[in-house]
């Protein structure tokens, strides 16, 4: 419990660069499971409309034990790992939002994946939240935890 909170509180202080590759890389370190998490645990991190439906599709698995996500965002599937490197990449920023594509090879000769992480500036701060996140499919996470059903 103690590396998980020094884990976000590092991902919440890396918030707050003016670059957002490096909030990025931060909150792959420090937030990789931010899906699974309890809501409290990457409010710092995760702007408050994907924070609700995160904690939507919680609340549905403790009653269903299983709901709209049913693979691991960042890669797509199930199963599966991410490889190294790992290429960190801003497609687009301006004032209040900006898009950053993690690029990293597939596995065993299979093409390069791509997530892209759709950021937003924090209310009244120049901290980094992420506000949506594009799979290596190209769903987007605030529409597959949108969807209605359960």
């Amino acid at each position: 419990m103690l590396m998980t909170t020094a884990g976000m509180t590092d991902a919440a202080a890396q918030s707050c660069t003016p670059y957002p590759e490096t909030f990025a890389q931060g909150f792959y370190r420090s937030s990789y499971s931010f899906f699974n998490e309890s809501p409290d645990q990457v409010s710092a991190v995760v702007s408050p409309a994907l924070l609700g439906k995160l904690q939507t599709e919680r609340d549905c698995v403790v009653k269903h034990g299983h709901c709209h996500l049913q693979y691991d965002p960042w890669l797509g599937a199930q199963d599966g790992s991410i490889g190294s490197p790992l290429q960190f990449q801003r497609e687009s920023q301006d004032t209040h939002s900006a898009v950053v594509v993690m690029s990293y090879p597939g596995a065993a000769g299979a093409p390069a994946k791509s997530v892209k992480l759709k950021l937003r500036k924090a209310a009244d701060s120049t901290c980094w939240q992420l506000d949506d996140f594009i799979t290596p499919t190209g769903e987007s996470l605030a529409a597959i935890l949108g969807a209605s059903g359960k």
